[in-house]
């Protein structure tokens, strides 16, 4: 188990283009389930492997069109830092805080598609990272590479409570309720009913 005794802080990022009910029921499982202080919405200024996205602020406001809950708050850490790699965010903020119950909070399309990620070997070894199931993904994301290759840190779903006091490298993967709506789906949407 962990030493640290600071507040357990859910770090939920990504593109957030745009936020919706999908990212909320994420943000809200991790927040529930792993018994978290706060979960940070920290939206990312540039994802390297997303074309150009729109100003971080428009991006920001679909966030707070979601009307948070206390427990829940928009992070721009990302911009504040001119971190673009998750890892090196995650880097900086342990030592800015070292006394932080950090936890990685991801959907299961970030674990499938997480060898793409700079460093992600190293992402394991630096923080707790509670994975929650979205449409379409549970199954690749379970049986896909990184969860072969971290099988032996992975706690069961019924221990997901204590993530937030356990030593990196651990993982947990929730197989919750789903929620269908996609960012990508909405962007469709759009562009074929632009009114």
């Amino acid at each position: 188990m962990n030493r640290l005794s600071g507040p357990a802080i859910g770090l939920f990022g990504g593109s957030f283009n745009p936020a919706h009910a999908g990212h909320r029921h994420v943000a809200d499982a991790g927040l529930r389930e792993l018994g978290l202080d706060q979960v940070w919405w920290m939206v990312s200024p540039q994802n390297p492997l997303k074309p150009s996205q729109p100003a971080v602020q428009s991006r920001a406001q679909t966030i707070e069109a979601l009307n948070l809950p206390y427990a829940m708050k928009i992070s721009h850490i990302e911009s504040q830092l001119e971190t673009q790699y998750t890892i090196d965010l995650l880097r900086q903020l342990r030592r800015r805080q070292p006394r932080t119950r950090f936890v990685y909070i991801i959907g299961s399309d970030n674990l499938a598609q997480m060898p793409l990620w700079k460093d992600w070997q190293a992402l394991f070894s630096q923080i707790p990272i509670a994975v929650i199931a979205r449409p379409g993904e549970p199954l690749r994301a379970r049986l896909g590479r990184v969860a072969s290759q971290m099988a032996s840190a992975r706690i069961p779903e019924n221990q997901a409570h204590t993530l937030k006091n356990r030593q990196a490298p651990a993982w947990t993967y929730l197989t919750l309720p789903l929620n269908p709506i996609s960012s990508s789906a909405i962007r469709k949407h759009r562009a074929a009913d632009p009114t």
